[in-house]
This record gives structure tokens, C-alpha cells and sequence, in this order.
């Protein structure tokens, strides 16, 4: 082992002149530990269940004595503390704020200066006697409930160290106030309760003419010091430290990477063992180590695992041989461990098995038996991960009727945990991935928000999907909680939208007669940049195109809830290719003599029955519109005769309501480049005219895409220039202004198209 630094300098400089003093004591060094054996901790007898009481969750122990204990646990934003007798039964304390009295069956209840002690032997809170520190002389600082007896820490001088007193009652009840002599005084930095008759005093101080840490054993009945331990390494903190009839133990906690040291001393012997336990870490993971000696083992944990923000192995409670230096696992965390009067400790924590609850740590039968466990009061709660509420996806969960977005949301038992969500479709096996939700304050949900894409912002299709919540414990306590789910995805149907995903589709047909189709989201609604095209490639949806010369989008014809094109051959046959929701269909023959028309708009409904229509004018400028039946056999009623001049328009667009009505509207831009709109009236008909704007013929694509950017229940324009650039126009669903500002999107990279009216 490689160590370095001030105190890795310190302890080898001093190695030779380790000094235990036992009374009077000797010069020794300290002894080398074995490298310890690990097994597991043999648990004690299962309890039943009706002898393993319930405590509230969070309970932390604070002190034990002979018939109970002392616990406390948030209730709300107020601290509950309560005395739990063995048998299970709570004794409320009124609200106010209490400490242990280690040992004993007292609990001290502080009000100011005011230190009340109150026997709870009886069941019932007896107040016993109660010690003001503004009653005393000097500054006391209160340290310890010993007993009945108080330890406070003055300082007399502004030169001089800190003295430690004892305040108790005589016979007549007068308070008393004896000084403890032979605490080196140049600086405590701290004081341990070891029960009612003891407590331990860790201090820097110059001996001798030696300045280093000692270890010093009180009793309280003659407030005279027992025993020193000197050259007790680390740094300046309230360091833990235990003593039992027979061992003495301590922690000398350094930062990471360097390891933690236990030392330990057998009461009556020279000599010192150090051993070194894992390394922090974190160094605030020192502030949190606790010591405690169980027969002939020493048990020790960094405190507060089951709420730590990062694993540390240092969380696991593990109890050392002093004898052999072999080392078991008792418990996965613990908060507190407090030392019970009949050797046994209490703690606070939990295994994965049992639970949360105060578990009881007992001797084994012999030096060489390891500490048993077992469970004395559950709180009703696991140790590992787990769900408590869950707002999960489920059935059938309609985006459109959820704003576009998903909030699935879980509760866990524990804050510390970092969640992920992964849903996935099930068909194409496509995934969204959801950002690593870190830990929380402990109220606060893991909450995700799906904003129905995959990754790569592809949108998502409708239909069967599958989630799984992954929640990783922050703590590294206990296994990662997995959960799934199910549920089915499903829109409104989109006038454009040829592959079921609820987003508008842009259709291309190339030199070669290969129609493609492109995700509109991903070039329809994020910033033009030609060096960040869009990520997914166009998925063909068939060959053999070209053969058509007149190809128009019209939303769903057939009555199956997709996108459908229509398309005119060259002899004049119209035909039909319905969206299947994954492409297009085979075609269907609509019928023959369609080479009259110039040109063919459809889209959303004009005539007020829901269905969508037909509108073409012919060579002639006569504008005829073709009602939809909602068949796919048979898509159009007989066609009748809206009116003449229409020859005028080179472009005819049916984008839907524009004008806030619920009734569809048309498009029209003139030779000129004016764009027009004709307000529909809902029998087939429209309102006159009005004027949109001039310079439209810069767009050699127009395209009616639906309610999409955003959807506000308003049709929206998208237009292509340039080649293949993108500008898109909100519907305002005002008729005098029907568009917003334009925003340039996306654009078609490659675009290899035969002309630039090959876009639909």
C-alpha cells in the first residue's frame, strides 16, 4: 500500500512511539492486522410475525435502555418521537425536541437552556429531575445525558482549553458541579456516551511535550479518567469511538483514495491494532462513520446508506473480529446504531430481505461467534427499490386527447435512484429513450415526458407499444428495479400522413419513377441547416410512377383512416392508391376519360357530410367538384358544376379550415403568383374570393399539411423553393390574415426529383 500525505507522514513517523496508557501505562506498537476473511453473518431465528412489531417509517433509534427504546420519525415537516417499549407499544412524546440518555430508560426534553429528564421504566413519561445551564456558572456548552447527570463543556479562560464537568444532584437535590481532571485540554474535538457510567473524550493535546490525539475512558461516578489512548491519528472532527468491558475502538477516517482505519485496544493490555477498512468514497462519507463493539467484534458503518446520493461500501453495517480480524456483513445501511444495556446493539436500517425497521445485533454464544441478526420492528417498507404509485401508459391512450405529449410518472420508496423510461413500438421495434432522471427530494415523483417520438425525433407510430422503467438504486443498495408495461398508441387521422404516425408526409417522385416518401416533422419543423441534415432516409413506397402525369395527396378517401393519393395515367384513367398506414396499397380503378381535367385538388370536407372531396377544373376553366362516398370502390359521387373561369389558376390547394369555420377551404394562385382564398360555405360551394398575398410563384410545391405547426385546429401551408427548401405558414384561422410570418424549415437532402412539381 502506497500512502501519502500529512497523516499517512504522521503515523509513520510515530509507529515506534505508539504509547497506550492503562493507568500508568507502556510503551508498545502497534500491532499488524491480518487481511480479514468475509462470510456471511448468520442471521438469528426468523422472528414470527406477530412478535416483530410495526414502527413508522423513518424511524431512527436514538437511545435504548433496560424495558425500550427512544425513536424518532418525520410526520409531516415535524419530528415525532415516541418511546417504544419492547413489547411494541408506543408512548408518544408531546411535540418539542428530545435526546437519548444511552442506557437508560430516560429521555431528556431540552426547552432552551431548560434539560428535563423523564423515566419511561413505568410506561408513562415521569419527569425525574431537570438541570438549567443558565443556572451555572460560566458559558456551559451541554455534551451529554449521562444518567441522571448532565456533561457540559466550559471554557474559563480565553487561553486556557476546554474543561468537561459533570452537573448532577446530591441527596437534598442540589445541583452539583464536579470538574473532570486529566482530560488534556488544548483542543476536544469529541465526546462519545458509552452508557450510563462511562464516556469517551477525544482530544489534541501536548503530554509530555508530545502534541497528538488521545482517547481518554471517564467514568462518571468518580468524573476521574480510567485510561488514555494516545497518538490516535486523523483529522480535527468529532471522530466515533466505542468501549465496552473489554474493548476499546475507533475510527480514524481519512479522505479518499486513501483507506479508513480502524484501531482497536484491549482494556487491561498494552498494545494497538489498525486495520485498514475500504476507502470513502467521498470525503463527506467521513463525517457520517460510526464505531460501535459487540462482544468481541467491532461493528462500523458510515451512517445514512439508505438515503445516500452515491455508493460507498462503507454503507454496508459489518462487524470485525477482534480476535481473528474475520469480517461479516450484518446489514445493507443503517441511520443509527446505539448501544443496548445488555450488549446488544439497536439499529436503524435495513436488509434486503427484511426490510426496513430496527433490527437487533446481538453477541454470538462465544469470542469466536460472529454478532446475530434479527428483526425487532418492521417499518413496513423494503430495502430495495420499489414502486409505491405509478401513472403508467395502459389500454389504449389517444396522443391527440393528451395534448401530443405523455407524463408517465412513478413514486419510489426511496428518492436516491436514478429512473429511466424506454418505450418502444412494438412492430418496428423503434425506441424512445428518455434523459436519466437523477434523485430527487423524496416527495418528488420520477416524472418523464414523451412527446410521441422516437429517438432521432422520428415520430411515432400508432399502435401496440411496450415500456420498461428502469430505476438504478444512486446508493448501489439492492438490485435495479425494472418495471413494464403495455399500452396502444393511437391520433386523429392526419389529411397527410401516409405512415401512421400522426405526422404529415412529404411525397417525392424521382427521375426514375420511385415515389418516396420523407418524414415531414423532420424537415418541416426544425431550422434549415445543410449542415445538420436530417438523420432518417426516405422509405420508398414503390416503381413505376412515371407512368402517371398528374399525382395529388387527398387525405382519406377510402375510409380507412390513412393518407390516399390519387393518380392519372397517361390514357386518362384514374386510379386510386389508398395508405395502408405502412404505404400504399394496390391500386384501385376509379374509371377513365380524367385527361379532360388540367388539374386535381383534394382534401379535407367541403360539402358537410365528413368525407373528403374531389375539386378539378377542366381545359375549359369550369371548376367541378366530386363529393366523397367514403368508398374505396367507388370514392366519388356524380361530380356537379361549381363555375367557369377558373382556367386562371395554375395551382389549386384544399388545405382544410382556414378561416375558423368548420368547414373546408380552398387555395387558388393565379398566373401571376397571387394567392386567393375561397371560403367554403359547406354545401360545395365558397364565399367570393379574397386576396392572400402576391409573389406565390417563387413555391413550386404547395402543400396542404394539415393542422401541424401547431396544432391548433387551424389547416397549415407548407411551400417549397429554392429546389428544395422549405417555408412554412401557420394557420391563423382569421380570413383576413390566414397565415402567420413564414418560417423557413427543413430541406429535402437529396432531393432527387425528375421536375420540381414532383413534390406532393
Amino acid at each position: 500500500m502506497n500512502r501519502q500525505g500529512p497523516a499517512h507522514s504522521r503515523r509513520l513517523a510515530m509507529v515506534a512511539a505508539v504509547v497506550l496508557s492503562v493507568t500508568a501505562g507502556s510503551l508498545v506498537a502497534p500491532a499488524v492486522a491480518a487481511a480479514p476473511a468475509v462470510r456471511t453473518a448468520p442471521a438469528a431465528p426468523a422472528p414470527d410475525p406477530t412478535t416483530a412489531f410495526s414502527v413508522p417509517a423513518g424511524t431512527t433509534v436514538l437511545s435504548s435502555g433496560p424495558s425500550g427504546f427512544l425513536t424518532s420519525h418525520p410526520q409531516g415537516t415535524a419530528i415525532t418521537h415516541t418511546w417504544v417499549r419492547h413489547d411494541g407499544t408506543p408512548i408518544p412524546l408531546p411535540a418539542g425536541r428530545y435526546e437519548g440518555n444511552q442506557g437508560t430508560d430516560l429521555v431528556v426534553r431540552i426547552d432552551g437552556p431548560r434539560h428535563t429528564y423523564l423515566d419511561l421504566a413505568s410506561g408513562a413519561a415521569r419527569e425525574v429531575l431537570s438541570y438549567s445551564t443558565a443556572e451555572l456558572a460560566g458559558t456551559p456548552v451541554p455534551v451529554l445525558h449521562q444518567g441522571t447527570r448532565l456533561v457540559v463543556r466550559t471554557f474559563p479562560t480565553s487561553t486556557t482549553g476546554a474543561e468537561l464537568h459533570i452537573i448532577g444532584k446530591d441527596a437534598e437535590g442540589r445541583t452539583t458541579d464536579v470538574p473532570v481532571p486529566g482530560v488534556p485540554a488544548d483542543e476536544i474535538v469529541g465526546i462519545e456516551n458509552a452508557g450510563p457510567d462511562t464516556f469517551l473524550v477525544r482530544s489534541y493535546s501536548t503530554v509530555g511535550g508530545v502534541w497528538s490525539q488521545r482517547l481518554a475512558v471517564v467514568d462518571v461516578a468518580s468524573a476521574s479518567v480510567g485510561e488514555t489512548y494516545d497518538h490516535i491519528y486523523g483529522r480535527v472532527t468529532p471522530l466515533p469511538a466505542a468501549v465496552s468491558a473489554t474493548h476499546v475502538a475507533w475510527l480514524e477516517p481519512e479522505n479518499h483514495p486513501y483507506p479508513t482505519v480502524l484501531g482497536t485496544a484491549r482494556r487491561g493490555h498494552s498494545g494497538m491494532a489498525r486495520t485498514d477498512l475500504p476507502a470513502p468514497a467521498a470525503p463527506e462519507t467521513n463525517s457520517t462513520m460510526t464505531v460501535r463493539i459487540v462482544g468481541d467484534w467491532a461493528v462500523y458503518a458510515a451512517l445514512g446508506g439508505g438515503t445516500a446520493p452515491r455508493t460507498e461500501t462503507l454503507h454496508q453495517v459489518t462487524a470485525r473480529s477482534l480476535t481473528s480480524g474475520e469480517t461479516i456483513p450484518l446489514l445493507a445501511h443503517a441511520s443509527a446504531l446505539v448501544a443496548a444495556p445488555d450488549g446488544s446493539l439497536l439499529a436503524s436500517g435495513g436488509t434486503l430481505d427484511r426490510g426496513e425497521g430496527v433490527y437487533r445485533i446481538s453477541p454470538g454464544t462465544n469470542d469466536e461467534t460472529p454478532p446475530t441478526v434479527s428483526l425487532l420492528a418492521t417499518a413496513g417498507a423494503p430495502t430495495a427499490l420499489a414502486v409505491t404509485t405509478e401513472d403508467a401508459p395502459a389500454g389504449t391512450v389517444d396522443l391527440d386527447r393528451a395534448g401530443g405529449t405523455l407524463k408517465p410518472s412513478w413514486t419510489l420508496n426511496r428518492h436516491n435512484a436514478e429512473a429511466r423510461l424506454v418505450i418502444r413500438h412494438t412492430a418496428s421495434g423503434r425506441v424512445w429513450t428518455s434523459p436519466a432522471l437523477a434523485p430527487r427530494t423524496p416527495a418528488q415523483p420520477f416524472t418523464f415526458t414523451w412527446n410521441g417520438s422516437f429517438d432521432g425525433k422520428y415520430p411515432a407510430f400508432n399502435g401496440a407499444y411496450t415500456w420498461t422503467l428502469t430505476a438504478k438504486p444512486a446508493n448501489g443498495i439492492g438490485p435495479t428495479l425494472v418495471r413494464t408495461g403495455s399500452f396502444t398508441l393511437t391520433r386523429a387521422a392526419r389529411p397527410h400522413d401516409f405512415d401512421d404516425n400522426g405526422s404529415p408526409d412529404v411525397l417525392v417522385r424521382d427521375a426514375q419513377g420511385r415515389l418516396a416518401l420523407y418524414e415531414g416533422r423532420q424537415y418541416l419543423s426544425q431550422p434549415y441547416r445543410e449542415s445538420d441534415p436530417p438523420s432518417l432516409p426516405p422509405t420508398l413506397l414503390g416503381t413505376g410512377w412515371n407512368a402517371y402525369d398528374r399525382i395529388t395527396a387527398t387525405g382519406d378517401l377510402g375510409g380507412a383512416r390513412h393518407g390516399d393519393l390519387l393518380a392519372r395515367d397517361t390514357t386518362g384513367v384514374l386510379w386510386l392508391h389508398q395508405g395502408n398506414g405502412k404505404g400504399l396499397a394496390p391500386r384501385v380503378r376509379i374509371g377513365g376519360g380524367w385527361q379532360v381535367y388540367d388539374q386535381l385538388a383534394a382534401g379535407p370536407d367541403l360539402t358537410g357530410d365528413g368525407r373528403n372531396d374531389l375539386l378539378a377544373t377542366d381545359k375549359t376553366g369550369v371548376l367541378w367538384l366530386y363529393p366523397g362516398t367514403g368508398s374505396a370502390t367507388k370514392p366519388f359521387a356524380t361530380r356537379k358544376k361549381i363555375g367557369t373561369g377558373w382556367g386562371v389558376y395554375n395551382k389549386l390547394i384544399v388545405p382544410g379550415n382556414l378561416g375558423g369555420a368548420a368547414h373546408g377551404d380552398l387555395l387558388a394562385r393565379d398566373r401571376s403568383g397571387v394567392l386567393w382564398q375561397y371560403l367554403g360555405k359547406g354545401n360545395g360551394t365558397f364565399a367570393p374570393r379574397t386576396r392572400v398575398g402576391p409573389g406565390w410563384n417563387g413555391f413550386s410545391a404547395l402543400i396542404g399539411i394539415g393542422d401541424e405547426f401547431p396544432r391548433d385546429g387551424i389547416a397549415d401551408l407548407a411551400g417549397m423553393y429554392s429546389g428544395s427548401v422549405w417555408r412554412l405558414y401557420g394557420g391563423t384561422g382569421d380570413w383576413r390574415a390566414p397565415f402567420t410570418y413564414p418560417q423557413d424549415a427543413g430541406a429535402l437532402v437529396p432531393l432527387p426529383y425528375a421536375r420540381p412539381s414532383d413534390v406532393y
